[in-house]
């Protein structure tokens, strides 16, 4: 059996579930370099951390900066994410994983989403199943899948600081925006939850575009909101740009 493959929108994602690929042997791959707002992509930190938590270095892809992603989507530019689907179709031809691990479509931030369903897209074509992970919700969460369908772990306490210090680690070395929002996670469900780490069968394509048709996403209010504040110049929608490229992603040839 060959070891899985994480697939994550932003480097950062691994922290949700580092005892997990630890256990796995998985590698990690990451879709953009999260550069965001800051300019400075988080990869080398994230390489690093890869490294301390003796996990094996990270699977060799051309990352988009988070900006480039933004500007296609507005665009609905399906130039872009042909390429970052190509290029992931190569990774996985070669790595041959036993099944993908991807972030959570959860409406909480588009390059999220977009990642899920581009794994989900690339586990469909190649027959390999495929789980994701909360990352805006309950680590503990079983979400929308059955808990007999899920791959769980549960930290012991030694397991669980190890986790917390390279948290708080990265949290430090990472700038402020991150950790104000890692914070606000830890508080949210305390870091107790973190000893629980949950791999459940991805959500489906039909189920998230279910939810979306009837709620707005985190995302589009929250950039509606920055508009308002005269931090954004525009704001990506649900309908008029993510919609488009999920859509077309997930349409089969």
């Amino acid at each position: 059996m060959n070891a899985p493959l994480a697939i994550f929108a932003h480097p950062g994602h691994e922290l949700r579930i580092l005892h997990a690929l630890g256990q796995l042997g998985a590698s990690c791959l990451y879709l953009t370099d999260a550069s965001g707002s800051t300019g400075t992509s988080r990869i080398p930190l994230t390489t690093d951390i890869l490294q301390k938590a003796s996990l094996p270095d990270r699977t060799t892809f051309r990352p988009i900066r988070d900006g480039a992603l933004y500007v296609a989507l507005q665009s609905c530019d399906m130039r872009v994410f042909d390429r970052l689907r190509s290029d992931l179709d190569v990774v996985i031809r070669h790595e041959m994983p036993d099944f993908l691990i991807t972030d959570s479509a959860e409406g909480y931030n588009p390059a999220h989403d977009i990642c899920h369903f581009l794994a989900l897209h690339a586990g469909d074509h190649h027959g390999v199943r495929v789980y994701d992970i909360a990352l805006d919700g309950d680590p503990g969460d079983f979400g929308h899948a059955a808990s007999a369908d899920c791959i769980a772990f549960h930290l012991d306490p030694a397991e669980l600081a190890r986790k917390l210090g390279l948290i708080a680690e990265y949290i430090r070395l990472a700038g402020d925006q991150l950790a104000e929002e890692a914070e606000y996670l830890l508080s949210l469900y305390g870091k107790a939850a973190q000893a629980d780490e949950i791999l459940r069968p991805a959500l489906a394509w039909a189920d998230y575009e279910r939810t979306f048709s009837h709620e707005t996403p985190f995302f589009e209010t929250h950039g509606r909101r920055r508009v308002r504040e005269g931090k954004y110049a525009t704001a990506l929608t649900y309908r008029d740009h993510l919609r488009p490229v999920l859509a077309a992603m997930m349409t089969p040839a």
